[in-house]
């Protein structure tokens, strides 16, 4: 902007270099992805959040899991900050980055979201629940998202194809490992019904028709 003093001129040179370099625009709005404590040249969410906030672009931080890198040793997911901006609050962002117009146009009514969401048997019925993953989640490769518990756990089908309703994932843990999450397609498990049956049978209580 004409008038704009060189700090804020500083930080949409910044901002504009870090939208193009790693952001990601989904259905929701924008997302940017930082690994927590990985000793990164980039900036850090916080960083990326300052600036925002001098541009005075509303946006939120909120933890997100990406996949462990092929060549780590740990294969545990990469635990990150998400630096991240509703659709409807990318107007403040065009002000300081006209390019970022043609994306925003491109997003339509079927573009998946910053969340991934699953259902989950309870004794008292079927409980909605959302996954704390990076708002990449729709590019990663089926090895990538199979690494994330993303690929039904008894047929191999991509969860992340909501195009059929009669498999969207359910978590079904196996009776050895009641805390861990286990992923299975609705066509695996009955739409989760038969888990809802099971739970509610052990507790006394009569399962959601």
């Amino acid at each position: 902007m004409a008038g704009a003093v060189p700090e804020v001129r500083a930080a949409q040179r910044r901002i504009v270099s870090t939208v193009n370099a790693s952001g990601v625009i989904c259905g929701d709005g924008l997302a940017l992805w930082r690994e927590v404590n990985c000793g990164e040249s980039k900036a850090t969410a916080a960083e990326i959040a300052k600036d925002l906030t001098m541009l005075d672009v509303p946006h939120q931080v909120v933890t997100a899991f990406r996949f462990p890198l092929a060549n780590s040793w740990d294969k545990r997911p990469r635990r990150g900050e998400e630096v991240r901006v509703a659709k409807n609050d990318l107007k403040h962002l065009v002000r300081w980055m006209p390019s970022l117009e043609t994306y925003i146009d491109q997003i339509t009514g079927d573009c998946p979201g910053f969340g991934f969401t699953i259902f989950e048997p309870r004794a008292e019925g079927m409980a909605v629940m959302q996954l704390a993953l990076a708002a990449d989640w729709p590019r990663w490769t089926n090895k990538q998202a199979g690494a994330m518990g993303l690929m039904c756990a008894q047929c191999g089908y991509d969860l992340r194809e909501r195009h059929n309703e009669d498999r969207m994932p359910y978590n079904i843990p196996l009776a050895k490992q009641p805390k861990k999450r286990r992923l299975v397609c609705g066509q695996c498990c009955n739409d989760g019904v038969d888990k809802v049956k099971r739970l509610a049978a052990c507790t006394g209580q009569s399962a959601a028709e």
